[in-house]
């Protein structure tokens, strides 16, 4: 099966042109991330990237699929009629809830990256050139049953350590990390706080389908989306305050040393940042 999936990709420069939305691989990833209001690496997410030679999305199939029913009056009736099922039956473990919050869309024919990602209820989208200066080593190891080679990269604020596998030509991985000679299997920042683990391959023919609610994005650029998303983390309740038009009662509270940090529900950035840092 290893040996038909490369044949596969192999020839797909050959049929681009017919196939541009239509996946040739599914990738399943586990995510983890920090715990804003501790700093404890225990956020687990599911993504999926979906890709071919033309370019890929990585997403989380739930936050699609609510998106999804959402995109439609018939959809978002839908939605509320299951949550209010659940939450009035005491089914609260039936209530559909987002995993990942965000879409992350590559062109390979312009090199370009295209993030989806919201602020508090606010949602922003921005563009950037996928830009690597990765540095291969000797070391191998077996991931999923595909032979993969160590690199590593500094970008955006972190130093990451990958896992590639040559044996999937596809200059591609998790989130925004690509531009190796194969497919990334397993990507970690230094200090653990990020990873990425990929769980499972398979051939597919999905389509890779446009971001559900797309025109509801503001545009910006990465590092305003970074600093809003600080204001944000910094000024939770104030910032929800201005976003919901008011109602929300704001007691003070002070920490350890004396400090107000009553508009913020979360950890200070010396504690715990985001996924890069360079804002």
């Amino acid at each position: 099966m290893k040996r038909q999936l490369t044949s596969i990709i192999m020839c797909i420069a050959a049929i681009a042109a017919m196939a541009q939305n239509k996946a040739d691989i599914e990738v399943c990833y586990t995510a983890m991330s920090p715990n804003f209001k501790n700093g404890k690496t225990d956020i687990k997410n599911q993504y999926v990237l979906l890709a071919n030679s033309a370019g890929s999305k990585f997403f989380s199939p739930k936050t699609e699929y609510i998106d999804s029913l959402n995109s439609t009056p018939e959809g978002k009736a839908a939605y509320e009629e299951i949550t209010r099922n659940a939450y009035f039956g005491g089914k609260m473990d039936q209530l559909p809830r987002r995993d990942g919050k965000y879409y992350v869309v590559k062109s390979t024919a312009d090199n370009n990256i295209r993030t989806y990602e919201p602020v508090g209820i606010d949602k922003f989208v921005y563009d950037e050139t996928a830009e690597f200066n990765w540095e291969t080593c000797d070391s191998s190891k077996t991931i999923l049953g595909y032979e993969c080679f160590k690199a590593v990269t500094d970008f955006h604020g972190r130093r990451w350590t990958v896992w590639f596998t040559p044996e999937i030509p596809l200059r591609n991985g998790p989130w925004k990390l690509g531009g190796l000679p194969g497919l990334i299997l397993e990507a970690t920042a230094d200090g653990g706080q990020y990873s990425f683990a990929a769980t499972g391959i398979q051939q597919t023919a999905k389509p890779i389908l446009p971001v559900y609610l797309a025109d509801d994005y503001e545009k910006t650029t990465r590092k305003d989306f970074l600093k809003n998303n600080r204001s944000f983390t910094d000024n939770t309740l104030s910032r929800l305050n201005t976003q919901l038009g008011g109602g929300i009662s704001i007691t003070k509270v002070t920490d350890k040393d004396g400090n107000d940090v009553s508009n913020s529900i979360f950890a200070s950035r010396k504690v715990v940042d985001f996924i890069e840092t360079d804002y």
